[in-house]
């Protein structure tokens, strides 16, 4: 149970990172936008202002999925023991490890590595109600799950 409540943090702390990259680079576009304002006339003013709003658009999606991304990881429970891959599960395979939460990429404990993946993904679709003992597809490669918890 322990690494599941690791994977857990280390998603978190990933998602964490990127809402706190997106409010940073939002207020900076802003106050570039404002400094712009006092400094500058005429079409190079537009230009820099309409450079300036693209990028607080660019970040404010950006925060939008990472917010998304958070409020999913938080209906997942890490206490929960599976028998069957779902939302929260630990999925051991005999080439790699998949904990099923949220998009975040390779984690690592204890020189491990961990693919965290949303269960809509398309490994998580293929791992999804699958139990130990099974074999699944994915990219012409076959997989044998060894362990669910």
């Amino acid at each position: 149970m322990k690494i599941k409540q690791q994977l857990y943090q280390l998603c978190a702390e990933q998602i964490l990172s990127r809402i706190k990259d997106a409010e940073t680079a939002i207020a900076e576009a802003r106050k570039a936008s404002e400094n712009d304002t006092k400094s500058s006339a005429g079409d190079k003013y537009e230009t820099g202002r309409a450079m300036m709003q693209q990028e607080i658009d660019l970040n404010s999606r950006q925060l939008l999925e990472a917010r998304k991304l958070q409020a999913l990881l938080q209906q997942v429970n890490v206490d929960t023991i599976h028998t069957e891959a779902q939302a929260g599960s630990l999925v051991e395979t005999d080439q790699e490890n998949f904990y099923l939460a949220v998009s975040a990429g390779a984690l690592f404990i204890d020189a491990k590595r961990y693919y965290a993946i949303s269960v809509a993904s398309p490994i998580g679709l293929q791992l999804k109600g699958k139990k130990a003992g099974e074999i699944f597809k994915l990219n012409g490669k076959e997989f044998k799950i060894l362990k669910v918890m």
